[in-house]
């Protein structure tokens, strides 16, 4: 059976469901003293692409100046996280957080954030070297 034969048998909601994983945060399982797992899954391309866009600087002949790698990697843990919900107003009032990104600085560390922004970018299916991890947490 060739691709096109797959896909044309294949359930189409199991083809089109975003891949899910769930991501330790060891600072917080030593914390509460039990296993702290958040959920997060793909994003869509189109999502992630506007997430790059928006925090990238060009010069004017077009060529990138300037990426701001950790509010990249914010908007893709804001986008990417379904549990816990960052958009949940109960949860942003107990922490002091006027937005979900605010959120993300009162709960993850540097690295942290990096780890489930980089989970979310494998689901999506782009992997990163490790040397663009480090310079990402570096950042």
């Amino acid at each position: 059976m060739n691709a096109l034969e797959k896909l044309l048998k294949a359930d189409i909601e199991k083809v089109m469901e975003k891949p899910k994983k769930n991501v330790e945060i060891p600072r917080l399982s030593r914390l509460f003293g039990d296993p702290f797992y958040v959920t997060v899954q793909a994003i869509d391309s189109e999502v992630l692409a506007e997430i790059t866009e928006d925090h990238t600087e060009y010069s004017k002949n077009g060529k990138r100046r300037r990426q701001n790698n950790y509010a990249i990697g914010k908007e893709i843990v804001v986008n990417g996280l379904i549990e816990p919900d960052l958009r949940n107003a109960e949860l942003m009032k107990h922490y002091g957080a006027v937005t979900p990104n605010d959120l993300v600085d009162k709960l993850f560390l540097a690295g942290e954030v990096g780890k489930i922004a980089e989970t979310v970018n494998e689901l999506c299916g782009l992997e990163k070297t490790q040397t663009e991890i480090d310079e990402y947490v570096k950042n």
